[in-house]
């Protein structure tokens, strides 16, 4: 447990310490990354003072600071779309777990009579967001250590920290995407933990219902993680015949799992009930039916290799978890259920996704919309990392992964909103984001020249 606290504490100083040196130096003076933040930042204040998950006591001043980006005179009365307003309340637009999960961090400053500022807000909204990925890191790191040598476990652990858009963006502001990720390891972690052992399957079951609770998009787990126990229950099985697996192998690690989901649906139907009286008024509400309006194969495509919001643009390192996928097909998929598994998972997501109206993410840094599933290409590096491949392209992967560190640190530095305020276009002309020569990491760079030559 040394190495996970070493790992949380590392992560989160570097996080915290990374932002604070650029915004104190005035080099990215970006306070808050994007309004989609705002609810989970103010939610613990109200929680703690008032015991509500309303925001009404500052609503008010929250639309004079950030007012609904159609609505420059706020006095018009739009209501900013990250919030909604049920009767004479608001309330978030978006699920409210990462605020909820905040609240230990606001605690003890809330409890001493802090003075609520934007200034204060921001610094503990940045405290609770590198926690929240710091603390993914330490437990992914538990669960590396369970499919791979503690040394190769460290440097997985150090991909997902900092060569990611962990680094510069979702450990930056309260994004759903840090508490998914944290939940979707711990559902990781104790699947592979018990093998497919009732109680471990029934508390992996708890925290893949916080994952979608979090954030409706991680429900595209479900039916994969229905699949996994049963296959860490019976993988001893997988080299004979398919019909020695009895039905209760299959039915059994199924039903916990499931089981698992029950307070988090029961809190889901609660939180509508009370808060928002008709699931029309849920912020997603409005979106589900009409906002897929992005043809395959464009967003899709985007999603992997846009240069401005490419998964293999933005962190080229995991271009060896395709290969490492490829290779763990060698031995066929009934012995790597696993690594098919999380393939699935993978494509499932950013095939979903890039049907989004926003695939690319608004206003945010690199692949946004696809950092769901960054856990799940860096398990897809294990069999690259155990294959005889890693001893021949060692060089080649480690030169990846310091270009991927190197453009976090770029975003970390200059992803303030100006290069989105200069090309983007929207969703009806979508060229800007295939354009090498003005993309958001050449913009960023051009940016960086000029500063060291001035």
């Amino acid at each position: 447990m040394k190495k996970f606290f070493a790992i949380v504490i590392i992560s989160w100083a570097v996080f915290l310490g990374g932002w604070f040196f650029v915004y104190k130096l005035g080099i990215n003076t970006l306070a808050i990354q994007s309004e989609d933040t705002i609810p989970a930042i103010i939610l613990p204040v109200t929680v703690i003072k008032e015991g509500t998950l309303y925001a009404d006591t500052y609503y008010k001043a929250i639309i004079e600071k950030y007012p609904h980006p159609n609505d420059k005179n706020y006095q018009k009365g739009l209501v900013p779309f990250y919030f909604r307003k049920v009767g004479e309340h608001y309330i978030s637009a978006f699920p409210v777990v990462a605020g909820l999960l905040s609240v230990p961090v606001y605690l003890i400053p809330m409890l001493a009579r802090v003075e609520i500022t934007w200034d204060n807000l921001t610094v503990l909204s940045h405290l609770s967001a590198s926690l929240v990925v710091a603390l993914g890191g330490g437990f992914f790191y538990l669960l590396l250590k369970k499919l791979i040598d503690d040394k190769k476990a460290m440097l997985l652990t150090a991909i997902y920290l900092f060569a990611t858009v962990n680094f510069a963006m979702v450990s930056q502001s309260l994004w759903q995407h840090g508490v998914v990720q944290l939940f979707t390891i711990l559902s990781l972690l104790f699947l592979f933990r018990g093998a497919g052992k009732a109680i471990d399957v029934f508390i992996s079951g708890l925290f893949l219902g916080l994952a979608v609770l979090s954030r409706p998009t991680a429900g595209i787990l479900i039916p994969y993680f229905v699949l996994l126990p049963v296959y860490l229950r019976n993988r001893g099985l997988m080299d004979t015949k398919v019909s020695m697996i009895s039905a209760s192998a299959v039915v059994k690690p199924t039903a916990w799992l499931l089981l698992g989901l029950l307070p988090s649906a029961i809190f889901f139907i609660w939180y509508n009930v009370i808060y928002f009286v008709d699931i029309a008024n849920q912020g997603y509400a409005s979106q589900i039916g009409g906002n897929w309006l992005t043809l395959f194969p464009q967003g899709f495509l985007g999603l992997w290799f846009s240069p401005s919001k490419g998964i293999l643009v933005y962190s080229s390192v995991f271009i060896f978890s395709l290969i490492g996928f490829a290779l763990s097909l060698k031995n066929g998929i009934r012995k790597n259920l696993d690594s098919f598994l999380f393939m699935s998972i993978i494509i499932t997501h950013t095939l979903i996704l890039g049907a989004w109206k926003h695939w690319y993410g608004g206003y945010s840094f690199g692949y946004r919309m696809a950092s769901d599933i960054i856990p799940f290409l860096v398990l897809l590096l294990i069999p690259y990392l155990k294959s005889p491949v890693f001893n021949k392209t060692k060089r080649l992967f480690y030169a990846t992964l310091v270009i991927s560190i190197l453009f976090e640190l770029v975003g970390l530095a200059f992803f303030d909103g100006i290069w989105h305020g200069t090309y983007d276009k929207g969703f009806w002309n979508q060229n800007w984001l295939w354009s090498v020569q003005n993309s958001e990491l050449v913009f960023n760079i051009r940016r960086l020249l000029l500063k060291l030559g001035s």
